[in-house]
């Protein structure tokens, strides 16, 4: 099933189960609220929005309380991770009201505070669907999470984002990483102070973030606000 120049599939989901297959996934539980939040809002990762049907990972958007609501977050870490190849996800984007969805990698050893450059870890987001419109950003970072992060953000235009499915990529070497969406590069990084040099592993979310655009308090909270996965495959 590998594709022409991608090399041997390595690891793939295609989500035709009942339920998320926890040889290969752990449904996160925990809250996620932003230290930095001002307008009083509190959010989770809640194992309840995690589903699989019809096919389809499906992350849903929920009010936990007044004010309190719940994205997902399925990771590979400890089960599956790799060092260099390509990566590609199949998804349906909701709109952006006050909420975003992610496909991202994470170094598994987690980043180095303070390190000048990515070599020994990223936080790598093949997309952050932050936008409104038919853009998001593509971004990378590295010396962890405090005063010593750093972060490389490129703005995409993705046409129909919100409309359909759409692929989303990586192909990842020491020299190279190219964003790709619907197999067409969108970003292409060759500094090496942006290309980590470990082994990462795959996330999937959806981010009850202050600075994705809209409010939450105006989603719809039902499938129109659900992230729908098709597909998750890693070729070395």
């Amino acid at each position: 099933m590998g594709g022409v120049g991608r090399g041997a599939l390595v690891f793939s989901d295609e989500f035709n189960g009942s339920v998320v297959d926890a040889a290969k996934w752990t449904v996160r539980d925990e809250e996620r609220t932003e230290p930095s939040r001002t307008d009083g809002f509190r959010w989770w990762y809640k194992p309840s929005t995690v589903r699989v049907a019809e096919g389809n990972l499906a992350i849903d958007i929920a009010a936990l309380g007044h004010g309190v609501y719940a994205g997902g977050r399925i990771d590979s870490h400890g089960k599956f991770d790799f060092t260099y190849g390509t990566i590609e996800f199949r998804i349906r984007f909701p709109p952006t009201q006050g909420h975003l969805s992610a496909a991202w990698l994470q170094a598994s050893r987690g980043l180095a505070d303070g390190a000048r450059n990515a070599a020994r870890g990223a936080e790598i987001d093949l997309i952050e669907s932050n936008f409104a419109g038919d853009e998001y950003t593509a971004t990378i970072h590295y010396g962890g999470y405090g005063a010593g992060h750093i972060k490389s953000a490129q703005r995409v235009n993705a046409p129909g984002l919100h409309s359909g499915y759409h692929t989303i990529g990586l192909s990842w070497s020491p020299s190279t990483l190219e964003f790709r969406y619907d197999g067409k590069p969108v970003r292409t990084v060759t500094d090496p102070a942006l290309i980590s040099t470990v082994a990462e592993f795959p996330i999937l979310s959806q981010e009850i973030l202050q600075w994705a655009q809209g409010s939450i308090a105006d989603a719809p909270l039902d499938r129109a606000s659900t992230l729908y996965v098709d597909y998750v495959r890693v070729w070395q």
